[in-house]
């Protein structure tokens, strides 16, 4: 309290007046801008690599033998790095710029991903901690990836462009899922974890 929503809307208010009304630009021209197809690429492929290998991980360390306590913590673990590290991850991202944030969260989840696929699956310590930072990884990427489509859109396009931006990380999740079983189950777990890390580049390398 204060919302910070609704700050914000004052302050837009406040920026706009005396200004004529924004429009919104067609879909084709916001893609076509740089920043709009980093930030959609990022949240993208992130949530793609995530998923993917951690929505199996559960089963992979039961097939090793571990028991459902340790998997329990693991998992755990897997979501609180996905979400403890956001109010870093924003000022971060305000203090240093959308870009570094993106490189960074790539950095750590391709080493997340290394970690993960290198350790022995009987070895419970590494593959938690690999877990932990896929989650940190995954959300710096998420929130300097979701601040970057903000920057980039004028208030009249966010609602429509954010919400095609939640579509695609639905769908890239759902995908993430079932290609993650099926790797696992074709190639093993370090050929999982290698494909993510193979993909994380792009948005390393464009960042």
């Amino acid at each position: 309290r204060p919302d910070p929503l609704a700050i914000a809307r004052q302050e837009q208010e406040t920026a706009d007046a005396g200004r004529p009304a924004g429009r919104a630009r067609r879909l084709g021209a916001i893609l076509a801008d740089v920043r709009v197809q980093l930030a959609l690429a990022t949240l993208s492929v992130s949530q793609f690599v995530m998923i993917s290998t951690t929505a199996i991980s559960p089963l992979y360390l039961h097939d090793q033998g571990h028991a459902v306590g340790t998997i329990g913590v693991a998992v755990s673990l897997h979501l609180a790095g996905m979400y403890v590290a956001s109010p870093l991850s924003g000022w971060l991202a305000d203090r240093f710029g959308r870009l570094p944030v993106i490189a960074a969260g790539a950095l750590l989840l391709i080493f997340a991903v290394g970690l993960a696929g290198l350790a022995p699956g009987t070895e419970a310590v590494p593959v938690i901690l690999a877990l932990f930072l896929n989650g940190v990884g995954w959300n710096l990427a998420f929130v300097a990836g979701s601040a970057l489509l903000t920057d980039a859109l004028a208030p009249a396009e966010r609602a429509s462009v954010q919400g095609f931006a939640d579509l695609l990380m639905g769908l890239m999740g759902a995908i993430g899922s079932a290609a993650g079983g099926m790797i696992l189950g074709l190639w093993g777990f370090a050929i999982l974890n290698a494909v993510g890390a193979i993909l994380v580049l792009g948005p390393l390398a464009v960042a």
